[in-house]
């Protein structure tokens, strides 16, 4: 009876580990599900935030040309002449460039390199998501800036 009651026990926890483990497996596996539902809801959000960022300015520069340039060569730090002429050679809106240069100083890239993703089907929370950088900053920062003025 003895030699039965040992074996026992030592089955015991062995299983009861292949129970624990199976459970952080799930557990695991359900944190793996919510982390990548979380990127696809946040990644549809930047999509929506970059896009009604984008209709603001644009719906801002008909308002008041002059004051949303300036507001935008404060942030970018690129000349507001500069800006007419990119937005002539490249067909974007003011609000695309604003993003194309937040995107170019975040990701240091060239803004040329940026324009061409955006031409060649990309979206700018896609570009931005693939060089690992968030417009969220660039975002509130002109928010601001837009109210204050």
């Amino acid at each position: 009876m003895f030699v039965f009651v040992v074996l026992l026990l030592a089955v015991l926890p062995g299983s009861s580990m292949a129970i624990e483990r199976d459970r952080s497996d799930r557990s695991f596996e359900t944190s793996a599900r919510w982390r990548d539902k979380a990127r696809t809801t946040a990644a549809r959000d930047d999509s929506k935030a970059v896009a009604k960022l984008i209709r603001d300015i644009n719906a801002a520069v008909r308002e008041d040309k002059r004051r949303m340039l300036s507001i935008m060569v404060i942030n970018t730090n690129v000349a507001a002449t500069t800006l007419e002429q990119q937005k002539a050679r490249t067909g974007l809106s003011f609000g695309d460039l604003y993003v194309a240069h937040a995107l170019t100083l975040a990701t240091r890239k060239k803004f040329d390199t940026i324009v061409a993703l955006k031409t060649g089907g990309q979206s700018w929370s896609q570009i931005a998501r693939s060089h690992k950088v968030s417009l969220r900053g660039s975002t509130e920062l002109l928010k601001e800036m837009m109210k204050n003025s």
